[in-house]
């Protein structure tokens, strides 16, 4: 059934708003009458039917306040298409164009009622602010449960110099209570057109259950008092968002969140997951008696001036209990200021990211105060993969910023980097840049050619700690005309001046460069001289013997990169008479004894000298047959060199013409039948080779061939 009541169309309980006028049929002012009419045993709901192309088709002005709101109420002015306010897609506005009587004014009134939802709206003043303190207000709740203001992606906008919630009445009468509210995805402080406005505030007296999610505040302050004896929880304040940044601190003191509790109260709130930002004392704490926890946020207390100090963020008063993070560092904190504790009362303060001081009250002791550690502050972002950002700074009494190179990351695969950095006040700079490349920082290099990137530095290490290490500038396309170079050790000191340094020992080096040596220099840097050092095995003395008039073969381990140097003569000073990069030396042995000595190096690293005496000894008597014929007769069927004595080491090899080994043994007694694998082998010459150490430990070395018979 449809019914026509003074120009409001009625279907069950919607109640179609059709006229943005002040009063009259189809106006806001009668669809909360007729709500308040029908009673609250069924929710009544306040839907809008304008249309228009901009704004001003969906705005309402008021002259005069509205009627309170009834119980079991929404009003929901929130749209998806046509004009609306993006982010919270509210879609009317309420706008009070005056004239303001001594009288307090409110858009809409919450009196005696619970179930009431508003959404969708904007609260706008555009006269301006009034003379009158708290003059204009966008809701005033008094003795009111279970009250909804906004939801994510429904949410209201208060803008103007207004006050955006408030339970204070007027004549000063004490204010009534709030029980159970929630204010979730609104825009407080901002105009219509997202654009910044005067200050703006929420002040609400004897509270409690109070639950702010998802809301962003721009230039506003939140000032919450607890109700007396309450339960369950005071304050939940989640997932919000604050820039109160604007060149000039906020009126009241600056205080973005303003607790304060009450007697007798068995409560908790929780502060947590928000990204808050204001020039000064982001949350003040007073006489709560509950336990508080503090985790997750970002609180970003300071100015916009560079170099400007840390402020306070954290202003704790007579406290019971106040958590500020977790043990378990799951709800680290990012706090840029100081926390303060003032007067009685537990602190706990875990694992926080912390640029600032603490300050506790006299006479504070572990018992009542657990303090762990703090991080250092972490920048992270990302860039093209493989790329180095870098991070400059000054300390803001340098006459030359952003000069000071602080620390650099590479980013990954992902691209991602991370820089951890204990920041004091000052300014910083980021240059995220490819190969290598860095950037600079003030006018030095008018001419392009002048510029030094750091991938234009050619880095030598220092080897064996001699002192080799050397810097210089590769890139010939650079115009080093009237530049001031100067290198300089990680500790500022003079390492050298020009193009080139060299006989660096290992450390960390820049490069300060400037124009005709006048102005600020720019800095590039690091660049890590790295130390090589070389551990050879120690140097031994061993004794070879072997025959007169023979050869032989020195072989020395080899490791790649090694040159091995032979010299017949000790010392330092001795030229060298042969070098090897496989550590093999082929020595021709005369007739008397001689010595040698190798070393081996890598670069500029020398090993000390391994010493060879070579000894001549006769060796163990040996005869060679020539021929031998193995058909089984009885005669000459293996063949063996032929000997009395006995070997340390043993090895014998007889080759066929194509010089494949057909026989070998390491047993002196043991000689060949003239068979491979069981088949007999024709007759022909075979070479054989003997290498041997006797009983007197001498070296033998034999070759030669003997003919085989058929």
């Amino acid at each position: 059934m449809v019914c026509l009541l003074t120009g409001f169309i009625v279907r069950a309980n919607q109640i179609f708003v059709t006229t943005t006028a002040n009063e009259g049929a189809g106006s806001l002012r009668n669809a909360i009458q007729l709500a308040a009419s029908n009673g609250v045993l069924e929710k009544d709901s306040i839907l809008f039917t304008f249309t228009g192309s901009d704004m001003a088709a969906y705005t309402i002005h008021l002259k005069t306040e509205l009627p309170p709101l009834s119980s079991n109420l929404l009003i929901d002015g929130s749209r998806n298409s046509g004009v609306f306010v993006p982010l919270i897609n509210a879609g009317v506005i309420l706008n009070f164009l005056g004239p303001l009587s001594f009288n307090r004014f409110h858009f809409l009134r919450i009196q005696d009622a619970m179930d009431i939802t508003i959404t969708g709206l904007v609260f706008q003043n555009l006269l301006g602010p009034f003379q009158f303190e708290l003059a204009v207000a966008g809701i005033h709740i008094t003795n009111a449960q279970r009250i909804q203001i906004g939801a994510e992606g429904q949410g209201n906008l208060f803008s103007g110099a207004l006050i955006s919630l408030v339970n204070e009445t007027r004549n000063n009468t004490p204010a009534g209570t709030i029980e159970n509210l929630l204010v979730e995805g609104n825009l407080f402080g901002l105009s219509s057109q997202l654009e910044k406005t005067a200050n703006n505030g929420i002040y609400l007296a004897r509270s409690t259950q109070l639950r702010f999610r998802k809301n962003t505040f721009v230039n506003s302050i939140l000032h919450l008092v607890e109700e007396e004896n309450s339960t369950g929880f005071f304050v939940e304040f989640s997932n919000n968002r604050s820039n109160n940044i604007d060149g000039q601190p906020i009126s009241d003191g600056s205080f973005l969140l303003k607790l304060d509790g009450a007697e007798n109260s068995s409560a908790s709130s929780v502060i947590e997951y928000n990204f808050l930002h204001g020039t000064d004392r982001l949350l003040e704490l007073n006489n709560l008696k509950h336990p508080v926890q503090i985790s997750g946020n970002a609180l970003l207390s300071s100015s916009t001036r560079p170099c400007s100090p840390v402020r306070l963020a954290i202003s704790l008063n007579n406290c019971k209990q106040v958590t500020i993070g977790t043990p378990e560092g799951e709800g680290t904190n990012a706090i840029f200021g100081s926390i303060w504790q003032n007067g009685a009362g537990k602190t706990e303060i875990w694992q926080n990211q912390l640029l600032g001081e603490i300050h506790l009250p006299a006479g504070t002791t572990t018992s009542t105060n657990t303090i762990t550690y703090y991080f250092e502050n972490i920048l992270r972002g990302k860039a093209e993969p493989g790329a180095i950002v870098q991070l400059y700074g000054t300390n803001c009494a340098d006459p030359c910023p952003l000069r000071t190179y602080i620390n650099s990351a590479t980013a990954d695969e992902d691209g991602n980097w991370m820089i951890s950095h204990n920041f004091l006040a000052g300014a910083y700079f980021l240059t995220s840049t490819r190969n290598g490349q860095s950037g600079e920082f003030q006018d030095m290099a008018l001419d392009p050619s002048s510029k030094i990137l750091y991938n234009d530095i050619k880095i030598t290490d220092d080897t064996c700690n001699t002192g080799s290490g050397a810097l210089e500038i590769s890139n010939p396309a650079i115009n080093l005309n009237s530049l001031l170079l100067e290198w300089k050790t990680e500790n500022g000191e003079l390492a050298g001046n020009g193009k080139t340094i060299s006989g660096l020992p290992a450390g960390t080096y820049y490069l300060e460069s400037s124009k005709g040596g006048a102005g600020c220099p720019t800095q590039i840097g690091p660049f890590a001289v790295q130390a090589i050092n070389i551990e050879f095995p120690p140097a031994v003395t061993r004794e070879i013997w072997t025959e007169a008039n023979s050869k032989l073969d020195l072989l020395l381990e080899s490791d790649f990169g090694t040159t091995f140097f032979l010299f017949d003569q000790a010392g330092n000073s001795a030229i060298p008479i042969d070098s090897s990069s496989t550590g093999q030396f082929n020595l021709n042995i005369e007739s008397s004894d001689r010595t040698y000595y190798i070393r081996m190096q890598k670069g500029t690293c020398r090993s000390n000298s391994n010493t060879y005496r070579i000894r001549i000894r006769k060796a163990a008597g040996l005869y060679f047959p020539t021929a031998f014929s193995p058909n089984m007769d009885g005669k000459n069927d293996q063949w063996r060199p032929v000997t009395n004595d006995s070997f340390e080491k043993y090895k014998l090899q007889i080759y066929n013409r194509l010089g494949q080994i057909v026989f070998e043994t390491q047993h002196a007694e043991q000689g060949w039948d003239g068979n491979l694998r069981g088949i007999m082998l024709g007759a022909g010459i075979y070479t054989w080779t003997l290498e041997a150490l006797d009983r007197a430990n001498v070296q033998i070395r034999k070759r030669g061939q003997f003919l085989l018979l058929r």
